[in-house]
């Protein structure tokens, strides 16, 4: 998979990425072709650190209007749209760092803004997501079933742990829907750029010092490193907002975060980036949530009926 991640990244960013003009006789060919590259970089990286932004600015007031939450919550968002911020301050260098490791990057953005054509099809990638959706599904409902149901049963909790309320049952299966659909695109888009495009290129930097194949880039070995520490901060960052109340101490806040459904999901969300790309990760991405949303307000009509 890896190899496959490699051959389809040096298609994305090949050395002559942007076919270079003519030389006039000059021979400045190669310095335009350095400048265009460049160009076409600077709009890759301002696009999707303006669609981090924006998806982090839409998805947490909606998700608060799904809690059914006061607004005056909302400045609990402030830390994470902060950390949003940070992270897509550094798309630039992790666009730069996608091409050294062979990470396969943002190919369909990429290759719009540098007018090529793709080396893939539409149609591959959907049914590639999909079925990656699907996998990450499992995994999160995997973990459901065998850790958070458990302790959803235990009436008044352990010592130190209160299971928090579900206040999105008791809101209208429309609501649920529309503004849930709303919230996975939003937070699909910002999350998978964090994670999946940021992290990826920064980790994989430091794990390519401990494991790199023949061509410099991060070995097996290292990538499979920085998939489960990816995931595992992905899983970490959806507890946080929990943690006053779920857990009443670091340790355990650190070790729930091995058994959050996102955590394994961004495993996975993790492992299709490598193979097919960051547009990839993010249909994944949007394609489950908006399904559990539907799920979860046939589930609610059913219930009110």
């Amino acid at each position: 998979m890896e190899d496959e991640a490699v051959e389809g990244c040096a298609r994305i960013y090949p050395d002559d990425k942007v076919s270079a003009p003519v030389a006039d006789g000059f021979g400045d060919a190669p310095a335009v072709r350095i400048a265009a590259e460049r160009a076409v970089r600077r709009r890759e990286s301002a696009l999707l650190a303006a669609l981090a932004i924006t998806g982090a600015i839409v998805e947490y007031p909606l998700a608060f209007a799904l809690k059914s939450l006061d607004r005056s919550e909302l400045v609990r968002a402030l830390p994470f749209l902060g950390v949003t911020i940070v992270l897509a301050a550094l798309i630039p260098l992790s666009l730069r760092l996608s091409g050294e490791l062979g990470l396969p990057g943002a190919p369909l953005v990429a290759a719009k803004l540098a007018g090529e054509k793709l080396y893939f099809s539409i149609r591959s990638l959907l049914r590639v997501s999909i079925g990656y959706a699907f996998l990450a599904a499992i995994a999160g409902g995997s973990v459901l079933a065998m850790v958070i149901v458990p302790l959803m049963l235990i009436q008044h909790g352990g010592p130190g742990l209160t299971l928090p309320n579900t206040p999105m049952l008791t809101l209208a299966p429309g609501r649920i829907a529309f503004v849930g659909a709303s919230v996975a695109i939003a937070a699909a888009v910002s999350e998978e750029i964090q994670f999946r495009l940021v992290l990826f290129a920064i980790f994989g930097r430091i794990a390519r010092l401990m494991s790199r194949d023949s061509r410099g880039h991060p070995g097996r070995r290292a990538l499979w490193m920085v998939t489960l520490a990816q995931g595992y901060l992905f899983g970490l960052i959806h507890l946080a907002p929990l943690a006053g109340t779920l857990f009443h101490s670091s340790w355990r806040l650190l070790l729930g975060g091995l058994v959050m459904p996102q955590t394994w999901e961004g495993v996975v969300f993790g492992r299709l980036y490598l193979r097919r790309g960051l547009e990839a990760s993010i249909i994944a991405h949007a394609s489950m949530d908006v399904a559990l949303f539907v799920m979860a307000a046939i589930g609610v009509l059913h219930l009110v009926r």
